[in-house]
């Protein structure tokens, strides 16, 4: 009988921090991914402004 309530108590144990570790996991794995989209975001933007500053400037050299 100890051993039944030994054997549920370690599985009950055992899924609540297996719980709250996806959980932080998933938390990081959501902030990471939008820290990836706004710095490809931020990458297109400069690849943009490079490209119209290097057009102006190519514009007014001749």
């Amino acid at each position: 009988m100890d051993i039944t309530y030994y054997l549920a108590g370690l599985l009950s144990g055992v899924s609540v921090a297996t719980f709250f570790i996806g959980k932080e996991l998933y938390r990081y794995y959501i902030k990471n991914k939008v820290q990836e989209k706004k710095l490809r975001r931020m990458l297109k933007l400069n690849d943009k402004i490079k490209k119209s500053y290097s057009i102006e400037t190519n514009g007014m050299m001749k």
